[in-house]
């Protein structure tokens, strides 16, 4: 591949040569092949602490209807 970075190739996509652009997919698709497999988590809590949400503070309180009427929830 050429001295260009690939975040200026992608920027420039456009303006590559064909031979360039098979050269790009096959740097990425090597760059995606040795990426680490990522496993299924085992249970809900191993789900929960490898989330991406991990630390965001999310309000899951449930708010009450517009008419304050009780409801029960099973």
């Amino acid at each position: 591949m050429s001295n260009l970075s690939v975040k200026i190739l992608l920027q420039e996509v456009d303006n590559l040569t064909r031979e360039e652009k098979i050269e790009l997919i096959y740097y990425l698709t090597r760059q995606i092949e040795n990426q680490p497999l990522k496993t299924e988590p085992k249970n809900l809590i191993e789900l929960f602490q490898n989330s991406p949400l991990v630390g965001v503070d999310i309000d899951l309180e449930r708010q009450r209807d517009i008419d304050n009427r009780e409801v029960e929830l099973l």
